[in-house]
């Protein structure tokens, strides 16, 4: 007698998917493929497979973590540096820290955000500074401003005036049910200067995304106990892909590298995947897919019957940024041994800030690493480095860029802001299920960012399948 892996099979061969007489039972073994091995879609296939289903990994790439992703080659004396994601926090990030407990997964707290210095028109200002009433009002501040920001860290401005909207949301996930719908028809420049905050800090806290968006992620920062500002920050200890990295290892064959999905079919009784393995065209049929890619890739695939209008809308408008991460490797540490912070916020398009990295590897040699625009070459970053870099001098003997906007496949880095009158078309229908076809990734959660928000994500959905 013909197993359901032999229908399946036979189903994919023929063209055709499965009906729904052969619908999967709840709480029974299903067969799903998850598209996308980074830290979402492993997280994801992870937890499907520990719940007892069948799970195929199909990832695009030759390497699994997505946007998670250590460089180590090209480095000397064992120096890493996280080309994507960069920490996580405590609080913030509970389902993360529970992977990290749950695999011993070394980590190390990391010290970027301390003494912050920060480039504000040709000056490079402390923390301390900052908090100096007289700058702070040389910047145009108002008086409750000034005295907010003695007291409070320099990115905590904008919780003077969203913080009093935080408590109207009591589900995260329910942004409509807050009664402040009416803000999702202005920018949070326009909230903040209806508040009456100063032109300063219209200019420093404001922007033209929803500020109903930007309403609730600040809520739901504060009801999680994180700061707009985290400060306490940490890293996995020889880089953040150990996490990914690791569900692969527990998943074992079931990834599959270099195979890109090409195509979806699907129906009231299951999937078929059509992707690319060698060089060669091939299908696999299953009882769900888990679309774990970015929507800039999700979008660019054939899906039939095609994903109902709301859903294609959402996929294809998802706001994304896209990223250079300059690195700058030194034969010492040399802002040691000036005694000047190298924690440095430069507000250019050649260098947005900078930190260092590997300061747990044993070695007298220096690795300084940032984030730039897109296309920005590493001469380019040096050179606004050195232009602005407060101490006397570098040791800086090789500059190098990992550009996201070249990468064939992670392209798109972390989302922004919705604009104004977006939320509603956006949420929930960029995270909820079209039949038999699931959205993981951190697009599709309530926060938008993040490696708590891929897993979080990643999570719910397996949980959603093993309930069906």
């Amino acid at each position: 007698m013909p197993t359901r892996r032999d229908i399946l099979k036979t189903a994919a061969g023929a063209g055709i998917l499965l009906s729904a007489e052969a619908d999967t039972r709840a709480g029974a073994k299903k067969n799903v493929i998850v598209a996308g091995g980074g830290i979402g879609g492993l997280c994801c296939a992870y937890e499907l497979s520990r719940k007892g289903h069948e799970v195929t990994v199909l990832e695009a790439s030759g390497r699994v973590g997505g946007h998670v992703r250590t460089v180590r080659d090209d480095l000397p004396d064992g120096l890493y540096v996280d080309a994507g994601a960069e920490q996580f926090t405590r609080p913030g990030y509970e389902l993360y820290w529970q992977y990290v407990k749950e695999f011993k997964l070394p980590y190390v707290q990391d010290h970027r955000r301390e003494h912050m210095l920060r480039v504000i028109g040709d000056h490079v200002y402390s923390e301390e500074q900052l908090a100096d009433p007289g700058i702070l009002s040389g910047f145009g501040f108002n008086q409750r401003e000034i005295d907010f920001l003695r007291r409070h860290a320099w990115w905590e401005l904008s919780a003077l005036y969203l913080d009093k909207f935080a408590d109207y949301f009591s589900d995260e996930y329910r942004p409509f049910d807050a009664g402040l719908n009416e803000l999702d028809s202005i920018t949070i420049t326009d909230l903040l200067r209806r508040e009456g905050a100063s032109n300063a800090a219209v200019h420093f806290a404001g922007g033209s995304g929803s500020a109903l968006h930007n309403v609730w992620h600040a809520s739901i920062l504060k009801r999680r106990g994180v700061p707009l500002w985290p400060t306490q920050i940490f890293r996995l200890k020889g880089g953040n892909s150990l996490l990914p990295e690791t569900f692969a290892r527990r998943l074992g064959d079931r990834v599959k590298l270099g195979c890109p999905v090409t195509a979806i079919e699907h129906g009231p009784g299951g999937v078929t995947v059509h992707y690319r393995e060698f060089g060669q065209a091939r299908a696999m049929p299953a009882d769900y897919l888990v679309c774990c890619m970015s929507a800039v890739m999700l979008r660019q695939l054939p899906v039939t019957p095609a994903l109902s209008e709301r859903k294609r809308w959402a996929v294809a408008n998802v706001p994304y940024y896209s990223a250079t991460r300059p690195v700058f490797q030194s034969r010492s540490k040399f802002w040691r041994e000036q005694n000047v912070s190298i924690n440095i916020e430069f507000r250019q398009p050649a260098l947005e800030h900078v930190w260092s990295m590997a300061d747990d590897v044993n070695s007298g040699q220096g690795l300084v690493v940032g984030t730039a625009g897109p296309g920005v070459t590493a001469d380019a970053a040096l050179k606004a480095f050195r232009s602005r870099y407060p101490g006397k001098g570098d040791s800086i003997e090789q500059a190098m860029v990992i550009d996201w906007s070249k990468d064939p496949w992670c392209m798109a880095c972390e989302t922004t802001t919705y604009r104004p009158g977006e939320l509603r078309r956006f949420w929930p229908a960029i995270m909820e299920p079209e039949g038999r076809i699931h959205f993981a990734g951190a697009y599709c959660d309530n926060l938008n960012w993040g490696q708590e928000a891929a897993t979080r994500s990643g999570h719910r959905v397996a949980r959603a399948i093993d309930a069906a």
